[in-house]
């Protein structure tokens, strides 16, 4: 499927920015607490369903034991503080109305500079193919160390569950790299699955923390 049309200015910068129907602060916001509170949910009785409590609360107690439910408060934090700076973003690439894949806008120096168009990155075929497959594999970097801490440290008392919500966001991100590769709009192939798979992961993190530190 083809990139849609986005009409610019003489200088190439498009009209209108990208636009998710709320203030960006606002969309992260609400966006992120229905997935939190979702994934807090699949958690609970999942993960920590009546018949595998026993086998957690075990587990938990070495955790509290160590005093580390304070390693999982912070990686709770260490994601949850993450959505400033991407509503930050937001709110600013609105205002320029740069659309993805681009993530910087050049522009070109010297004497006349001035009367030429803003650097973007190409977006019709093959360039446009590479440009695209480059941020897909860019978000995945981007996005691998909040998902690492989260799987290693929600493995110690949900092994199995952890195990499965990680090769599920893998998959997701492999689904939504293949959409982006051929257009921007693609990339939100499968991602919802990935946000929902890596908010268990972050409900589980929660339970841990709430269980050695509250209790």
């Amino acid at each position: 499927m083809a990139s849609k049309i986005i009409e610019t200015d003489a200088k190439g910068i498009p009209l209108k920015g990208p636009d998710p129907g709320l203030p960006f602060p606002v969309f992260y916001a609400v966006g992120n607490t229905i997935f939190g509170a979702i994934g807090f949910g699949v958690a609970w009785f999942w993960a920590y369903s009546a018949s595998k409590q026993e086998v957690a609360d075990a587990k938990m107690a070495l955790v509290n034991q160590y005093d580390l439910g304070w390693l999982y408060l912070g990686i709770l934090l260490l994601k949850t503080l993450q959505i400033p700076l991407y509503a930050m973003l937001g709110v600013t690439r609105g205002a320029c109305k740069v659309h993805v894949p681009d993530q910087h806008v050049y522009k070109v120096k010297g004497a006349a500079g001035s009367n030429l168009g803003y650097v973007l990155m190409d977006t019709e075929g093959v360039n446009g193919d590479f440009n695209r497959a480059q941020r897909a594999l860019h978000n995945y970097c981007e996005a691998f160390p909040t998902v690492l801490a989260l799987y290693i440290a929600a493995s110690w008392v949900f092994p199995f569950e952890a195990f499965v919500c990680a090769v599920v966001w893998a998959a997701s991100r492999i689904m939504s790299a293949s959409g982006y590769k051929s257009y921007a709009d693609g990339r939100m192939s499968g991602m919802l699955i990935g946000v929902v798979a890596l908010s268990i992961l972050q409900g589980m993190i929660i339970i841990v923390a709430i269980k050695t530190l509250m209790y």
